[in-house]
């Protein structure tokens, strides 16, 4: 069964997994995949790892325009709290990204990653 989405509707649902994926983040400790690869595609990030000494999430993000050995990496660090609205604040709103949006949220409500439709 295929389950349909505008952009708005995607953004909500998308803050709906964001606090899942934090209070899971709370009771485990540790960051699912879902939650990395969203971070890692919203901020174009080269790693995305929970700190849990600090109760933060630190996105590396690569300051190199070219590829001379080892990148240099910027740490943003953002409380664990902020991060929904941080997601929030990065979406974006073009074809390939509300793809991936509705294949991360398919994949939560169990309606598989093919069978969320885009509507205009």
């Amino acid at each position: 069964m295929a389950a349909y989405f505008n952009s708005n509707q995607l953004r909500s649902s998308l803050q709906e997994l964001a606090k899942m994926y934090i209070s899971e983040c709370k009771e485990c400790e540790t960051l699912s995949q879902d939650c990395m690869d969203l971070l890692k595609h919203n901020f174009l990030a080269e790693y995305v790892v929970y700190n849990k000494s600090e109760d933060c999430i630190e996105i590396g993000v690569s300051t190199s325009d070219k590829f001379d050995g080892y990148p240099e990496i910027k740490v943003y660090k953002f409380p664990l709290d902020e991060i929904g609205k941080k997601v929030d604040h990065s979406f974006k709103n073009n074809n390939e990204d509300l793809e991936f949006y509705g294949k991360l949220i398919g994949r939560r409500k169990g309606i598989g990653s093919n069978s969320v439709v885009l509507m205009e």
